[in-house]
């Protein structure tokens, strides 16, 4: 099945910029409605762009021979899918959203939240069926003339019913709504209604990214004239290290890492051939990425460069280069809006320091990190095949892939995000290939029983750090995947049993995933929630916001943990130590603690 890519993008443009509300900036409402019908027009200049001259294969003729050894990878996956959202990261602001949004939905309606699987699956199946059925009959879609009609009239109905009932209200202040992009929001909605609000949702939803993320890497290999077994190519970089972690966790960085991957591969793929349904290509996956993380623009970027230096190189294709620089602007003009209204509000921004250029330790700490990560055996492996790699493929193929992974490097390693793992994983595409083209090139050298012996032992070497090492750096093992996770759930189904509508609970907190353990439980919008954390929280403002908001109970860390910049465990201690309030319970998972207070009257 195919979709042309200026009708894939105008839909997801139409659904990220006006459905998802970004014009419900705190300006005036006429200043909203203008900012409305100008994203109106940059979704008609999508439809109306050269991305119509090529198509989007849905069809994945990879996964023909792939599937056995993606279950196998699932399965590795299964048990870390099924663990508790930790305390202090991320996870809580991708995967609570969606999953706050559909409780607050189905206690409005009376729904019991666990049943939406069983309304949602066979509905989708039908849906599918019918799509295909449309399909093979030749449906025709509408002119763009009546496409971009259609979405003036809706998007100007949802504008005046958002002023008349507080739609865009209902789905978050401004601050929420521009705090990641929208395509990153949107995806964990179906998977919650087709799975379940459970943590393993989210999970799957990375875990597939990492499955076509490594589809890209195979299709760039045989660019690079290689050709190693799938299964082998697939497994290896299923259980690479950070990889696995990342198809394991409920934040955003498989994404990021398919959007990357898909991008420099239609560049490389455009690079040596000319062809311009590749320029296009890339063009849409990066016009993409840039709805789903930020991260993004610093590829589109680094395009430029390297299109220059291929004009330079390569004259006789100057035409080819020149349009391939034209089609920058589709993702920049539909990526830079969000980005730009984000940092006007302060919400997000690049986060660069300069200082670090001049740094060496933190222009290094990326690299250090590899180590750090993978260990030592597999960190040497990649430093030996990136050196016999880069020595036997002199190529264009792998100039490119050496520049978008130092570039990429490089700019990370510029902002505060350097040090981080997972925002490192880009960079890591490039260690990844470089290790795959050396074991294609050993495969090929060795006798058939000496080669499945050597993959053997490095694909065991591979499980054994990604699933087995005991505390690698800011990566998830089955020896310390309990770190951070603070029992919020136990907290919540202590409150659903107490069977009291209407209980008021201050939960002062920084970042935790409350929110998508009361959908969870079906008691979101049945009872208040309040994490508010005051500037220069103590003890004595805890127990005057209590009384103040007249809460029922109020819930604090009682064990210190990794990221916490408030001292909360101290101030929960000082706070029963006074007799200001009293223990009513004591929830502990592998020595996280969380400690209930209620009124000593009680």
């Amino acid at each position: 099945m195919k979709i042309r890519l200026n009708w894939a993008l105008f839909l997801l443009t139409a659904a990220s910029y006006i459905f998802y509300p970004v014009w419900h900036l705190p300006l005036p409402w006429p200043a909203q409605w203008a900012l409305l019908n100008i994203f109106i027009l940059l979704s008609g200049a999508v439809l109306y762009s050269p991305l119509g001259e090529a198509s989007l294969e849905t069809s994945l003729p990879e996964l023909k021979e792939l599937w056995p050894v993606i279950l196998l990878a699932a399965a590795a996956a299964l048990p870390f899918w099924l663990t508790p959202l930790p305390t202090g990261s991320d996870d809580q602001s991708h995967a609570g959203p969606a999953a706050w949004l559909i409780g607050h939905m189905t206690s409005a309606l009376g729904l019991d939240i666990r049943l939406l699987p069983f309304f949602f699956l066979p509905l989708a199946a039908i849906a599918a069926a019918a799509g295909v059925r449309l399909y093979k009959k030749g449906a025709v879609l509408p002119g763009r003339a009546t496409a971009l009609a259609a979405l003036a009239v809706a998007g100007n109905i949802f504008f005046f019913a958002s002023q008349r009932f507080g739609l865009a209200d209902a789905i978050g202040r401004f601050e929420t709504v521009l705090r990641y992009p929208p395509l990153s929001k949107f995806l964990y909605l179906p998977a919650y209604l087709l799975l379940g609000v459970n943590e393993a949702a989210p999970r799957a939803v990375q875990f597939s990214f990492m499955v076509l993320a490594a589809i890209y890497l195979l299709r760039i290999l045989k660019l690079m004239k290689s050709d190693p077994p799938p299964r082998l190519v697939y497994l290896l970089t299923a259980f690479f290290p950070t990889f696995f972690n990342l198809a394991t966790s409920a934040e955003l960085e498989a994404g990021t890492v398919f959007f990357f991957a898909a991008s420099i591969f239609h560049f490389m793929k455009a690079a040596a051939t000319g062809e311009k349904e590749h320029f296009l290509k890339c063009a849409f996956w990066a016009a993409a990425g840039f709805f789903y993380k930020q991260l993004l623009l610093g590829l589109v970027l680094s395009l430029v460069p390297a299109l220059a230096a291929l004009w330079v190189v390569y004259p006789q294709r100057r035409d080819a280069w020149a349009y391939g620089l034209k089609t920058l602007a589709v993702p920049l003009l539909a990526g830079l809006p969000f980005i730009l209204i984000s940092a006007a509000y302060g919400i997000r921004n690049t986060a660069l320091e300069y200082s670090y250029l001049t740094d060496p330790v933190i222009m290094t700490l990326n690299m250090r990190v590899v180590y750090m990560t993978c260990g030592a055996p597999i960190t040497a492996l990649l430093a030996a095949a990136a050196a016999y790699s880069v020595y036997r493929r002199r190529t264009l193929e792998m100039a490119l892939l050496l520049y978008f992974s130092g570039t990429y490097y490089f700019m990370i390693s510029a902002t505060q995000a350097a040090g981080f793992v997972r925002h490192a994983q880009p960079f890591y595409i490039g260690l990844v290939l470089l290790l795959l083209l050396a074991a294609s090139d050993l495969a090929k050298a060795l006798p058939a029983r000496a080669s499945k012996s050597v993959f053997a032992s490095l694909l065991a070497l591979l499980v054994y750090q990604s699933v087995f090492a005991a505390n690698p750096y800011q990566r998830r093992t089955a020896f310390n995947y309990y770190s951070n996770n603070f029992p919020y759930w136990e907290a919540v189904e202590y409150f659903k049993t107490l069977n009291r509508p209407g209980l008021r609970i201050y939960a002062p907190m920084e970042v935790e995933p409350s929110h998508f353990y009361l959908a969870k439980a079906g008691l979101a919008g049945r009872l208040t929630w309040d994490r508010t954390l005051p500037p220069g929280f103590s003890a004595e403002k805890a127990a005057k916001a209590f009384r103040d908001g007249a809460f029922d109970f109020m819930l604090l860390p009682y064990s210190r943990f990794a990221g916490l910049r408030t001292d909360l465990p101290s101030i929960a201690k000082a706070l029963e130590a006074s007799g200001a309030l009293c223990r009513a319970e004591l929830f502990d998972y592998h020595g996280n603690e969380l400690l209930l207070l209620k009124p000593c009257a009680e």
